[in-house]
């Protein structure tokens, strides 16, 4: 585990400027869209001020958010759904990317798959039939043994409880993903749920102080 000292010396590396996301291809190599409504410029990022390291809620890790309010060009032509946010390290387009966020404000989750079944086990996970959620592996867990794959957006099938729910392909939920591994299947996927958020006709997305966490 870091130490204290060490995440908040990497936190305070974090680029300094802020883009909207379209969509993401790849999770942990950066790969994503970025928007085309008129007037966005993923050229012209605008700058973020960080403030001061605190700890996470619970007090697991630490965190940094703005500052200050973070304003894009306002939208001159037709809506655009939008998923994500993005640190950068420069303004322009050839800048590192070093962070995603989903604008949605669902927590993501761990889950466990129950053995000989494609049910995932997760208690209170909130999750509703049709949700998208992007899935990865979860940090030092394999994944469950065949059926799944690691950087993928799955939607959420069946929800039999509050604590189980099924993943699948498409919206029709009607073929759960089958995993195999018979009864010996095990593993753990780190599940972030992800919706839609519309930048309207004539609208200007704005993050107001605190609304991007980056944590660790």
């Amino acid at each position: 585990m870091f130490t204290t000292s060490f995440r908040d010396t990497v936190l305070g590396t974090i680029g300094g400027f802020i883009g909207l996301i379209k969509s993401v291809t790849d999770f942990r190599a950066g790969t994503v869209t970025i928007p085309t409504y008129t007037n966005y410029d993923g050229n012209a990022k605008p700058a973020v001020t960080w403030g001061a390291a605190g700890a996470t809620s619970p007090a697991s890790g630490r965190q940094r958010a703005n500052s200050g309010a973070v304003t894009f060009p306002q939208n001159g032509g037709a809506n655009e759904d939008l998923y994500a946010w993005g640190v950068y390290s420069a303004a322009t387009t050839g800048a590192t990317l070093q962070m995603i966020g989903f604008l949605d404000a669902d927590p993501p989750i761990f889950a466990t798959i129950i053995a000989a079944t494609e049910v995932f086990e997760s208690l209170a996970h909130g999750l509703e039939a049709n949700q998208r959620v992007f899935v990865l592996a979860a940090p030092g867990a394999p994944l469950p043994a065949g059926g799944i794959a690691e950087n993928t957006a799955y939607f959420v099938g069946t929800v039999p409880t509050a604590d189980t729910f099924t993943l699948s392909t498409t919206t029709a939920n009607a073929n759960p993903l089958a995993i195999t591994g018979g009864t010996t299947i095990a593993g753990c996927i780190l599940c972030m749920p992800y919706k839609a958020v519309t930048v309207a006709t004539n609208a200007t997305p704005e993050f107001a102080i605190g609304a991007l966490v980056v944590q660790i």
